[in-house]
């Protein structure tokens, strides 16, 4: 049986974002690492099974030089880095399919789950130039004004008990960064990747239920001591449980 649960605070649509320039131009080029164990991922790479897998349709990704932590709007200066392909320089009026508009609709899945090279591969990332300063955060954006029409599904997902991927249509347009540490300080002429980097095995786990919460497993608990609350879950069997959220991102920069 599959389940699903919308926390508030995951809920996070695309804010209002301030493009300014800034004093110099310098250029940054964006690379992800999949950090999973190759364990965590082996049997959707062998092909004997989904293993642990997450894909969602991608929009763009831009630097924040800050945000706010309650309103979660941008603060400063921002700059982008990377937009899809499908958006044909539309940054305003591209969103994904399943959502009314009248700019390019981004259709196809991004694969978050492939090895590294596969995964940048995929981004095709150029260095974009972006105005010198100080970031502290990058942003993602997955969809605007969501969630997109039931029919139309913006993220699959599957666990390492499951035999098939889920599909779902969810709201989750927007996804920010652990911060930079220390923040990132780009100057003019400077060219820099940065890297987001994440682990499906923290972000995808099995085990059995918890008895007391339909979206948890038994000993997967917060800092609190309560039971940790999973975006989405999925019973495969009489005590087992599969369950995910949203991968943590942990930047970090290089200069070229």
């Amino acid at each position: 049986m599959s389940r699903s649960r919308i926390p508030a605070a995951a809920v996070l649509l695309p804010v209002a974002v301030a493009w300014m320039s800034g004093c110099g131009q310098a250029s940054v080029k964006l690379e992800m690492a999949n950090q999973s164990p190759a364990s965590a991922l082996q049997a959707s790479l062998a092909g004997g099974g989904p293993g642990r897998t997450f894909k969602m349709k991608l929009l763009e990704v831009y630097l924040a030089e800050d945000v706010d932590p309650v309103t979660l709007d941008n603060i400063g200066q921002n700059a982008m880095i990377w937009v899809n392909p499908a958006c044909a320089g539309d940054e305003d009026g591209c969103n994904i399919s399943g959502i009314p508009g009248s700019g390019p609709t981004v259709t196809s899945f991004f694969d978050f789950s492939l090895p590294t090279e596969q995964v940048n591969a995929a981004l095709n990332s150029q260095g974009q130039s972006v105005p010198a300063g100080t970031y502290r955060y990058a942003r993602i954006d997955f969809c605007k004004d969501g969630p997109p029409d039931g029919s139309d599904p913006n993220l699959m997902w599957s666990g390492p008990t499951m035999t098939a991927e889920s599909a779902a249509s969810v709201g989750d347009c927007g996804r920010t960064s652990q911060a930079f540490d220390p923040p990132l300080v780009v100057k003019d002429g400077d060219s820099v990747t940065v890297t987001l980097a994440y682990d499906l095995s923290q972000s995808i786990q099995s085990g059995a239920p918890e008895s007391a919460a339909q979206f948890s497993l038994a000993g997967v608990v917060d800092a609190d001591g309560s039971p940790h609350a999973f975006r989405f879950c999925e019973d495969t069997g009489p005590a087992t449980r599969d369950c995910m959220d949203f991968p943590n991102l942990v930047p970090s920069a290089a200069k070229n």
